[in-house]
Order: structure tokens, then C-alpha cells, then sequence
């Protein structure tokens, strides 16, 4: 789990005056007693030696109530790791000034399982002169310890994560299937991948970086191939964002490739689209646009699950050997969540349930197909 508690955070301390300590201490706006940690490791070069008083001037709007807060307070203090903590973080702008902004950054781990960023562009800070001067070799080891603790917090997270598909069938008497199970993994790898692609994007040898924490060792051994042979680096390859296919074993990715292809995979890709065009892209509360009890969220949830089950259900029937009645059982549970989809369409605009329902009647027309062509 990623917490992003910058907008939660007033002001806090920084305090690495003691070689191989970092103290914490954060205000926050709930205005309780502060919250305080004392980590093993050093800052990184720019303030490691330091103390460092900040104030955050980007802060969230008053609430009564502050669950991630009240978490981070009943954290046991002495499973708390520390990450790369900065005041120098260097990131580009999302505007058109191409400007460079200055991050303040706080990164810390609780029991591997949640990864806790506070980062922010908009604050103040007085800093003290170094009491001790970290080396460059102390420094090295500290940002490779920092990268070993992130890389088994996202082995921790890919082993926890439970897609919606994979959740559905483990409440259900119907097994899952391998493909369940191998797709779950790719979708946890793409579900903690972006975070961890910005923390090293533009940084220097950060491909390297995101190819080792994300255990795309395929990356690295190509890199010592290309250094070993004298060949000049691909550029255009560490720019590109990666997709499911590279959290897919090379062995089984051809399969994925070919089923992703399949007519019925491609109808729901129709519904796919209109998923991001009409609901996820726009935004807002929908509260009222889905039926009484439900959220955008759950129906979200239901649908993912079901372009995640169905691909699963696809590639177990171009096995060579398969169960034809678990492949029938399957269908048929998707024919009955693609009905409960369309219940979900009632309360749309005209315009965009029409689109919908016409949609995934196609998309039923194409399971009802696949159910007896393997019946």
C-alpha cells in the first residue's frame, strides 16, 4: 500500500545530527501530539548531518476525522524503515514552463506492506549546518539500502495483492485456474508500477533502478549484455512505459498476447473504452447516475474483475487440455455479470445507456458463441 500524506502533514523536523540515526517528527493537521520516529540510516547527501525544520503550505481542507493519521500514530515504532528522505528531490513541471521544481521528500516503510510518501513542492524549511559529513561510499550504500527495502516492499505487496477477478472466484465454490493466478501477478505488478517508475524517472541510471526494485531482471542482463559487447544504450527503450506483457512470464507471454486477441477479449475492449471515455476520464460523483447502494467504485471493481476473469477464462480454453465443465461454469458466471452490468446502466444520461447497453447485449452475443463452441 502506497499512503501519500503530504496534504496531512502542517510542518515537521528532520533531525540526522546523529551518524546512522534519523529522527521524525511530524505536526499534523488534525492538530494532536506530534508523530515521532527514530529510524536506523541517514538522509541522503543533501541534508545527511542535518536538522531541518519544514512547513508544508499545501495542505488539505479540516475534517473531522483522519483514519490514515490515526494509523500512521498506532504504528509500532520499531518496525519502521527508512527510505530516501531529501530536500533536493528534482522533478519537471506538468505545465508548459518546462520548469524544474524543488521536492521536499520523506519516504518511510511500516512492516514492508506500506510504503509512506510525503512530498512536496510548496513549503519552507531552515536547515542547520552539517554536525558530520557523510561519505561518498556511506552515501552509496545508504541509497542501495533504501532501494533493497522498496524492492521488498513491492515483493511484499505483488505477493498480498488480490485482483478483483481473483477476489470474486475466491468467494465462490468454482476454483480458480492457473491463469488466474498469473494474471493476478502481472496485474499487481502494473498496479505499483507507476508509483515506482516517477520515484526513479528522471534520475540518473533510473531505468536500472525501476528494472531491479519492479524484478525485471530480463532489463538488467540485456543491460550487461550491451556493456559487455561495447553497444551504445537504447534510449527509446528505457523511455517506455511498460504494460501487462512485462510482468508476464516470456514463456506464457505469446499466450497472453493471443488471447488478448481473441474476439471476445477485443468486444470487451469496446466496453472498455466507453468505461474510461464516459465514466472514469470524467470524474466527480456519480452517486446518482448508478442504482440505489452502489458506487462508481463497485461498479468499477465488478468490471475489472470480469475483463480480468474472462481473459483468464480465454486462455484456459487454448490449453491443449482443459476442463471443458470449469470453462462452461465460468462463461456462464460471466453471462450473469455482464446482466448485472447492464443493471448498473439504468440511471446513465439516455445518450450513454443506450451506448452501453448496446455494447454488452454485443458482448453477450459473443460469450453465448463462445459457450457452445466448446460445449
Amino acid at each position: 500500500m502506497l499512503a501519500l500524506l503530504a496534504p496531512l502533514i502542517t510542518q515537521g523536523v528532520i533531525d540526522n545530527t546523529t551518524p546512522g540515526k534519523t529522527a521524525l517528527t511530524l505536526w499534523c493537521i488534525d492538530k494532536e501530539e506530534p508523530i515521532e520516529f527514530l529510524m536506523e540510516g541517514n538522509c541522503m547527501p543533501d541534508i545527511a548531518g542535518c536538522r531541518v525544520s519544514f512547513t508544508n503550505k499545501a495542505t488539505a481542507p479540516a475534517e473531522e476525522d483522519y483514519p490514515a493519521l490515526r494509523q500512521l500514530r498506532e504504528y509500532p515504532r520499531g518496525h519502521v524503515v527508512i527510505g530516501d528522505i531529501t530536500l533536493s528531490l528534482r522533478e519537471p513541471e506538468v505545465n508548459n514552463r518546462h520548469y524544474v521544481s524543488n521536492i521536499l521528500s520523506i519516504e518511510f516503510f511500516v512492516n514492508r506492506t506500506t510504503r509512506v510518501l510525503i512530498e512536496s513542492h510548496d513549503f519552507t524549511f531552515d536547515i542547520s549546518l552539517p554536525q558530520w559529513q557523510i561519505s561518498w561510499g556511506e552515501s552509496n550504500l545508504q541509497g542501495f539500502l533504501n532501494m533493497e527495502t522498496l524492492r521488498d516492499h513491492v515483493v511484499s505487496s505483488v505477493e498480498q495483492f488480490r485482483s478483483p477477478g481473483l477476489r470474486h472466484i475466491q468467494g465462490l465454490t468454482l476454483p480458480a485456474c492457473s491463469w488466474d493466478m498469473r494474471l493476478n501477478r502481472a496485474e499487481a505488478n502494473m498496479a505499483i508500477y507507476p508509483s515506482i517508475r516517477r520515484k526513479y524517472m528522471f534520475r540518473p541510471n533510473g531505468a536500472l533502478s525501476l528494472a531491479y526494485v519492479m524484478g525485471r531482471y530480463d532489463i538488467l542482463e540485456r543491460k550487461a549484455a550491451e556493456d559487455e559487447a561495447h553497444l551504445p544504450p537504447e534510449q527509446q527503450a528505457d523511455c517506455r512505459e511498460w504494460d501487462v506483457l512485462d510482468f508476464v512470464e516470456p514463456t506464457h507471454a505469446d499466450s497472453v498476447r493471443a488471447g488478448m486477441g481473441h474476439p471476445l477479449f477485443q468486444e470487451s475492449a469496446h466496453l472498455t473504452n466507453l468505461v474510461q471515455k464516459h465514466l472514469i476520464s470524467k470524474g466527480g460523483d456519480f452517486s446518482g447516475e448508478f442504482p440505489e447502494g452502489h458506487q462508481l467504485g463497485d461498479f468499477l471493481n465488478l468490471y475489472a474483475g470480469m475483463v480480468s476473469y474472462l481473459l483468464a477464462t480465454i486462455l484456459l480454453t487454448q490449453q491443449p487440455s482443459y476442463s471443458r465443465s470449469m470453462a462452461a461454469q465460468r462463461i456462464q458466471l460471466l453471462q450473469k455479470q455482464v446482466i448485472t452490468l447492464t443493471e448498473s446502466f439504468a440511471n446513465l444520461c439516455p445518450e450513454h445507456k443506450e451506448v452501453f447497453e448496446r455494447t454488452a447485449a454485443a458482448m453477450s452475443s459473443r460469450l453465448e458463441e463462445f459457450f457452445y463452441s466448446i460445449t
